[in-house]
Parts: C-alpha cells; sequence; structure tokens
C-alpha cells in the first residue's frame, strides 16, 4: 500500500519547516532500536524494510498534499513551494528483513539533512513497529510447530486492512506457508487457503448434504469442517463423502477441528481416517491458537497435519507493541545523545557485529569479528541495492533462526542472548556524558 507524505505526525512537518526557516540544514544521522525487549520476547524480527523503501522512492507531495497543507493556514507559502519539489536526498542503512535483534541494537538508519530524517520518523516508526511486531509473534508460533503446515487466518479480526495485509506478509516471512487473505496472495503471492464456515454447514438440511455439496462444487480442493454438531459423527460423514469423491477420481484433501478437546479429537479422527484408507487426508486445526496453544496440545500428543492461526497472532495479542525509538546520534558529524532518565541511548553511528555466541554494537567505522548487519540501501536518494523477493526474505529468516541457540526460542521463560557494547563506544559514551553533565 502506497504511503503519502501526509502519512505523518504534524509536528514533523512543522519542525522540518521551523529547521529551514532557521537555515538548519546541517546533515544527522538517526538510528532506529530499542532499549529492552518486551517482558515476553527474547528476540525480535526485524520486518518493513520494503515499505520504507517504497515510502522514500515515491516521496512527492502531490498538489492534493499541497492544497490540503494550505487550507490548515499554518505554513507559509514558501514552504508550501519547497514540498512541491522535495525528493529525499540522503542515505538509508539497513539490516536485512528476516533478522533477528537484540537490545541496543540499530536496525536502520538514516542519514541526510536534519529536516529529512527528521521528516521520515513517524512513518518508518509506525510501519517497522507493525512488521516486527508480527514477524516476532509468527516466529514464536513457527518456533514450536514442530514443521506442521501454518496458515494465517486472522484477517477478520486485524486492525484493518492494512494491517491485515501486513500480518500476511510478515507470517509468511516468519516460517508460516499460506494466509487466507486473497488479496495479501494477490499482492505478495503467498499461497491462498481456505475451508468452509459454520454457516456454510447450518444453512444446509443436514451436514452430510453441506459436505456433499461443498465437495461436488470443489471436488479438487475440499477440507471440510468436521465440529459444527458431533465432531465424531462429522468425522465419519466426512469418511463417506470422501469414499464418494474416490469413486470420482478426486480425494478429500483434510479435515478441519475448530473446538472441543483438540487432543483427544486428533486422535479419534486419524484413526478414523486411517482404518477408512484415508492416510493421505490432513488434520488442521484451528480455533483460538497461539504459540502457548499449539506447543501445549502437541506436547499432549495432539496427531495435527495445520494450523489455521488468527486472532491472538494477527494482533500480537500477549504483546501488543515494541517501543521502537528514532533518535537523533549525530548531528553536524558531531555524536549526541539524550541523557533522560531510564532511557539510555549510545551516541553516534554504530554497526552491528553478530558472532558466533553474541552480537556486538560498536562504531560504524570500527572493523570488529563477525558480520556487519547494517548496510547501505539508499545512497543520495537512489536505491543502491537490490531487496530479496519475500521468499527469499523467508527462506533467510529460517536459515538463520535455526542457527540461534534453542533456549533463546524458549516461549515460556525469559532468556538474554549476549550483546555488548564495544569498548571503542563505551568512551565515546563516557566522554559525551561528562560533557553534556558539566554542561560543555
Amino acid at each position: 500500500m502506497k504511503l503519502s507524505p501526509l502519512f505523518t505526525d504534524l509536528y514533523q512537518l512543522t519542525m522540518m519547516c521551523a529547521y529551514l526557516d532557521n537555515n538548519k540544514k546541517e546533515w544527522a544521522a538517526f538510528e532506529l532500536f530499542v532499549r529492552e525487549l518486551p517482558e515476553k520476547r527474547n528476540y525480535l524480527v526485524y520486518a518493513g524494510l520494503q515499505e520504507i523503501v517504497d515510502l522514500i522512492e515515491s516521496l512527492r507531495f502531490s498538489k492534493e498534499d499541497i492544497d490540503y497543507l494550505y487550507s490548515l493556514k499554518l505554513f507559509p507559502d514558501w514552504f508550501l513551494d519547497f514540498l512541491k519539489e522535495y525528493r529525499f536526498s540522503g542515505n538509508l542503512y539497513s539490516m536485512k528483513e528476516g533478522t533477528l535483534f537484540f537490545q541496543h541494537e540499530p536496525v536502520l538508519r538514516v542519514e541526510a539533512s536534519i529536516y529529512e530524517a527528521q521528516l521520515l520518523e513517524t512513518a518508518i516508526m509506525n510501519q517497522i513497529h507493525a512488521s516486527s511486531l508480527i514477524a516476532t509473534k509468527a516466529a514464536r508460533v513457527f518456533s514450536v510447530s514442530k514443521g506442521k503446515l501454518l496458515a494465517d487466518f486472522s484477517l477478520r479480526r486485524t486492525h484493518g486492512i492494512d494491517a491485515g495485509l501486513k500480518v500476511a506478509r510478515n507470517s509468511y516471512i516468519a516460517g508460516f506457508n499460506s494466509t487466507s487473505n486473497v488479496l495479501a496472495g494477490k499482492i505478495h503471492k503467498i499461497p491462498v487457503v481456505g475451508t468452509v464456515a459454520h454457516s456454510f454447514i447450518t444453512c444446509f438440511d443436514s451436514e452430510e448434504e453441506a459436505f456433499r455439496a461443498y465437495a461436488k462444487t470443489f471436488p479438487h480442493n475440499t477440507v471440510l469442517l468436521v465440529d459444527t454438531y458431533d465432531t465424531i459423527e462429522g468425522v465419519k460423514k466426512a469418511i463417506k463423502v470422501a469414499k464418494e469423491l474416490e469413486s470420482k477420481g478426486y480425494k478429500l484433501k483434510g479435515i478441519r477441528l475448530d473446538s472441543g478437546d483438540i487432543v483427544e479429537l486428533s486422535k479419534i479422527s486419524r484413526r478414523l481416517l486411517d482404518e477408512a484408507g484415508l492416510n493421505h487426508v490432513k488434520i488442521i486445526v484451528s480455533g483460538g491458537l497461539d504459540e502457548y496453544k499449539i506447543d501445549e496440545i502437541l506436547k499432549e500428543g495432539a496427531i495435527v497435519d495445520g494450523f489455521g492461526v488468527g486472532t491472538r497472532v494477527g494482533t500480537s495479542a500477549d504483546v501488543p507493541y515494541i517501543d521502537f525509538v528514532y533518535k537523533l546520534v549525530e548531528f553536524d558529524k558531531k555524536p549526541v545523545m539524550k541523557t533522560s532518565k531510564g532511557k539510555k541511548m549510545y551516541p553516534g553511528r554504530k554497526q552491528v557485529f553478530r558472532q558466533k555466541n553474541g552480537d556486538v554494537v560498536g562504531s560504524f567505522d570500527e572493523k570488529l569479528p563477525g558480520e556487519p548487519l547494517l548496510e547501505k540501501i539508499i545512497e543520495n536518494g537512489n536505491l543502491v541495492k537490490e531487496l530479496p523477493s519475500l521468499n527469499e526474505i523467508r527462506d533467510y529468516f529460517i536459515y538463520q533462526f535455526n542457527k540461534f541457540p534453542e533456549r533463546i526460542k524458549n516461549i515460556h521463560r525469559k532468556e538474554e542472548y549476549p550483546v555488548t557494547i564495544s569498548q571503542k563506544l563505551k568512551n565515546l559514551y563516557k566522554t559525551l556524558m561528562k560533557k553534556l553533565l558539566s554542561g560543555g
């Protein structure tokens, strides 16, 4: 979804105007990071870069945008004339989408004239926050799913159209296999899946009639919802319809369990299906699922082939926000920082080095062991690094996620991943803190 440059807080525009009015055009660097991980998260998954690049590349104030700003009777004409021709001319550094990150690690840096870098703050925080929030929640589901198929079923309860698209995209990045969201399928080329609702079953005179009607229309793609009335009886009727399909050269694809004692029902369903020679029929489970519920039922021995995961992941119900901050770290080539109590940050442009047993946050010009995670994406307003496809991002996430220690993936216990600060960065922090406290 293309973002308008008006997708910002008013004070970003008023500050931009004031910077220009006071000839404040010095070069600046802002970094996006979190000071502390949420209580229930041992890691975060970085996502949303594609939207930021799209915004920067297409950032233009249309005639309608200018007319609206004029109607506010707040901005001088010279500023509105400036916006008519405005194009971003700075640099963007970023981690790769799908990267796991931790506290004090900048995931993104904007380098530009102060007014340009300031303008991007709201959109960057909004887009990276929403995408990373969902990617992280989905990664936790992926971590406990034991290779089962995962489908995003959240669209009906996500927070609007844009949120629904983001959930589909970012859950796919984090290991999901498909989505029920047809528009997301079209836009992002994500496989789409679906079964039937209880309303379809209840509008027929009998459950068996409903099953037969659906199988008639979609004989090549029949997944039957069997828990509208009595689940076991529903499975038996599904078996009967499956046999009718086989006589016509088709196969029942699956059944869906949406309520009740999933562990016991899945075991009985699998036995009945296998006894009927329907070993190929998959059992899909849905209804109030998240990483905790999936972990629980799998540990209790549920026999399941896949999960349809909805509301709790689509809204990141247990952790509904991440405390991202976008802070000025250099101004006019000099390191800066705020010293507010409880809001510690490190000054200067930085790089994150991923080493075998932990991460090191250092100054941008340090050459430390490990893989540097921030790379230049945009230079002087132009894209200089081609972004990967969605499937490439997903593959990258899975590859590096599998390399992280299992203890970090624990969904029940808080575990710290080692993140250290380089000595050079510590020294810079101490020097600048001493200077600021002395009023220098």
